[in-house]
């Protein structure tokens, strides 16, 4: 398994073909790179309540970190419409619900981070995500992971990224690379694997018995857009909520970010990674070190569907420990 190191707020899809090992290994050392300042920028001067409030009284957690509100024939989900199994998004970008067999719901109830970078137009600072009205008056805007974008309609900037305004729309010259496309193609979004704690080094090592991990990547009608760096190296990075629940409760996240998916590359493999701080964890995790600072999350899918990726924390100024490592086979 190549080493995954964990790194800023990011979902990276890389796709093509060829064996280029210098090419992938620079590719890889710049998202090491890239996570560990973004590791240690999720640092303790922004504090988040990382409670997980119970829902009701006769609330019982289940093993995805869902609290049950139980069966209730006037708010039953099956009555709503949903199906017995599904779960679903309560759109605010981190917390979901599950509907069962008998119509009552499970839900999380996450402390929803602002996460991802800011964005300043116009004077005025935007967070990650946010649509707002171009000062053209003609377009629309967004700030994204890559920075801000906007669309293209008459009288637009022909500057930065684009944002699409549906998930049909082609990025670049390719008419079948598309954010629908980038969906469609993503082997495992959704995947259970036994998740090992790293117990065997000297410093600091996890006390923790292994677990089972549950890594999930939503789509919840959020942006797309494209990023064109050169003609030859367009990526569609894409808004979603990626879940990391873990059987024993330890790690229950859930994190607003993006999904890149570039047209161009030598791993045809989707990356995902996203950060957090020290006290930003909804899980019952402790990092068990003297100075914490914060929490990096990486799995690469690859097109096999197979999948590998780790948890890991950053102790005192700049040390990356591995919590544990997870390789997944479907």
């Amino acid at each position: 398994m190549r080493s995954l190191l964990p790194g800023s707020l990011c979902l990276l899809a890389l796709c093509g073909c060829g064996d280029d090992a210098a090419a992938v290994d620079a590719a890889v050392d710049a998202a090491v790179d890239s996570a560990r300042d973004a590791a240690m920028d999720a640092a303790p001067d922004a504090p988040i309540d990382s409670s997980a409030d119970v829902v009701s009284q006769d609330a019982t957690e289940d093993a995805d970190g869902l609290e049950d509100t139980g069966a209730d024939a006037g708010s039953s989900c099956l009555l709503e419409g949903r199906e017995a199994g599904e779960r679903y998004s309560l759109r605010d970008s981190c917390n979901f619900c599950d509907c069962l067999a008998d119509g009552s719901t499970v839900c999380t109830d996450r402390e929803c981070a602002s996460e991802g970078p800011s964005c300043t137009y116009e004077g005025a600072m935007r967070p990650y995500a946010e649509r707002f009205p171009s000062s053209d008056g003609v377009n629309e805007c967004v700030c994204a992971a890559s920075g801000l974008a906007c669309t293209r309609r008459s009288g637009g900037t022909e500057e930065g990224a684009i944002l699409l305004e549906s998930l049909d729309e082609a990025c670049a010259d390719d008419p079948g690379f598309t954010g629908a496309a980038v969906l469609e193609g993503l082997p495992a979004p959704d995947f259970r694997t036994l998740f090992p704690y790293e117990r065997t080094r000297d410093l600091y090592p996890e006390s923790l018995p292994d677990t089972n991990l549950r890594v999930r990547v939503v789509y919840d009608q959020g942006f797309v857009v494209c990023r064109v760096p050169s003609p030859s190296q367009p990526a569609i990075d894409m808004e979603v909520v990626v879940e990391w629940i873990s059987d024993d409760g330890a790690f229950n996240e859930a994190h607003h970010t993006y999904l890149r998916r570039n047209n161009f590359g030598f791993l045809d493999a989707w990356f995902v990674v996203a950060s957090a701080p020290a006290d930003g964890l909804d899980g019952s995790y402790d990092p068990a070190c003297l100075d914490p600072r914060g929490f990096s999350f990486a799995a690469q899918i690859n097109a096999d569907g197979t999948a590998e990726g780790s948890i890991a924390k950053i102790c005192e100024a700049d040390i990356l420990l591995d919590v544990g490592r997870f390789d997944y086979e479907p």
